[in-house]
């Protein structure tokens, strides 16, 4: 793929790594040919068609991710960018991109709308597409599939602790595969509590962390440079509530952390580190772009991987990791380590997952000796080739590594597929992998122990 630099709608190649240091990259986020690509997306909202868009540049081609998104996300499609594009390393992902995106369900000319108690208000709506939007908690969109999600943020209008319950309703007016106009509702009663005690007992972090990095992503995209400094005042003030309401009389040197929340100093400074809210030109623009997007698609179930990649060590192998249980097709999982460079001893290997990618990450000391006993090669370089091969000319060790992608994959058939990719030292794919392990000091970011204690120092200040 290459940039459609001819013909209607044509784009001209911009500089991006110059662009990428002016203004947070702000002028890489503007789409050209504004008014040809918002006709289109305008044609398709009236006839209800969604247009997904798969861009596959070679290495280090700008395909100008800003424009050519902007059909998709007016009209609910899908955007998949494979930067570098290798058919060998990127079809399988390509081709099941491809079939999820033809063979999901899908319902079309939508108009959703949310409704809740009085007291409540709609304040804001967090999506992937830029729907056509009546009003904070109505939209209307060409397409809805089973991997569309969309956050509403609730706001208190009026005082309500004297109700014993309040209600959502959500109503989707939609037309199926069949032609059928139809409406589907669902309505879910949630009881009304004056303690913040029981609010911090039941806070879900995932949804918390979902949130967050939504509304940064937005931010991100409206040209915000402070949203990191946002998101981690809203980190401090939860954390500050949780301390002068529900634990009064602990230490004041004590970081007390609410058992729900007990991970979101990990999060909030995981997402700090992540790709998609890197500025200037260390992260390309389209790279960063899709990114955001993918960002604001982000379903509840990846939120905690992609937040925090899983890391399994595969060598050497626990005596169970790998091997059937009495479940079904299910085998036995390794235990998980901390996501952190110094937990990796330098002769192991290790899966890391990331709940949208899957990395078998061979390590520099790993000898070869120990890859010709499991994977019938010498060189890291080659591994990958061999888990291709037929089952019966593969290990039982790694067959058993094998069984353990695919029970994660399983765990996950709902979703997109997982690619795995094999990752070896001093490579390239090295670099993005190493800049995920999001417990280090990654990208002039604090690691994860001095931002604990700089949150716990904006705490105290707040109390004082």
């Amino acid at each position: 793929a290459s940039l459609p630099n001819t013909g209607i709608g044509a784009l001209k190649a911009r500089d991006d790594l110059r662009l990428a240091r002016e203004g947070d990259g702000q002028a890489l986020f503007t789409p050209q040919q504004a008014p040809f690509f918002e006709a289109i997306a305008a044609d398709c909202l009236q006839r209800g068609v969604a247009v997904s868009a798969f861009a596959c540049p070679p290495v280090g081609v700008y395909i100008d991710i800003a424009s050519l998104s902007v059909v998709p996300r007016r009209t609910g499609g899908d955007l998949f960018y494979y930067p570098g594009y290798d058919p060998t390393a990127d079809g399988e992902r390509l081709h099941y991109d491809v079939s999820r995106t033809v063979a999901q369900n899908a319902v079309y000319s939508c108009v959703f709308k949310l409704r809740c108690s009085k007291g409540l208000t709609v304040e804001a709506m967090l999506a992937t597409w830029e729907p056509e939007v009546i009003d904070p908690s109505t939209f209307h969109i060409s397409r809805m599939s089973v991997d569309s999600t969309v956050d509403f943020v609730l706001s208190h209008s009026e005082r309500i602790e004297w109700q014993k319950h309040v209600y959502l309703q959500v109503a989707c007016l939609h037309t199926d595969r069949r032609g059928r106009r139809l409406i589907r509702v669902h309505t879910l009663q949630l009881p009304v509590t004056s303690s913040l005690s029981n609010v911090f007992r039941y806070t879900e972090i995932d949804a918390v962390t979902n949130v967050l990095i939504k509304q940064a992503a937005v931010a991100a995209l409206a040209g915000n440079g402070n949203f990191k400094e946002k998101m981690t005042k809203s980190c401090v003030d939860m954390l500050h509530a949780y301390r002068v309401n529900c634990a009064s009389m602990t230490s004041a040197g004590q970081l007390i952390l609410p058992e729900s929340l007990k991970l979101l100093p990990l999060y909030v400074g995981a997402i700090r580190k992540m790709p998609a809210f890197r500025s200037g030109s260390e992260v390309r623009a389209d790279e960063r772009l899709s990114a955001l997007i993918r960002v604001l698609g982000l379903p509840m179930s990846l939120t905690a991987p992609l937040v925090y990649p899983r890391v399994y060590t595969m060598l050497p192998l626990p005596e169970r990791a790998g091997n059937r249980t009495d479940v079904g097709d299910n085998v036995h999982m390794p235990p998980t380590i901390a996501c952190y460079s110094n937990k990796m001893a330098m002769d192991r290997v290790y899966l890391i997952d990331s709940g949208y990618f899957m990395r078998l990450y061979i390590k520099e000391d790993v000898c070869s000796d120990t890859l010709l006993e499991v994977f019938g090669v010498a060189r890291p370089e080659d591994v990958a080739e061999a888990l291709n091969k037929p089952e019966e000319e593969i290990s039982e060790a790694a067959l058993r590594i094998l069984a353990i992608v695919w029970q994660i994959r399983r765990e996950r058939t709902r979703l997109p597929w997982q690619s795995l990719s094999v990752v070896t030292v001093g490579t390239p794919e090295e670099s993005k992998l190493l800049a995920t392990i999001c417990e280090d000091r990654v990208a002039g970011e604090m690691n994860y122990v001095d931002f604990l204690c700089h949150v716990h120092k904006m705490v105290q200040n707040k109390a004082d």
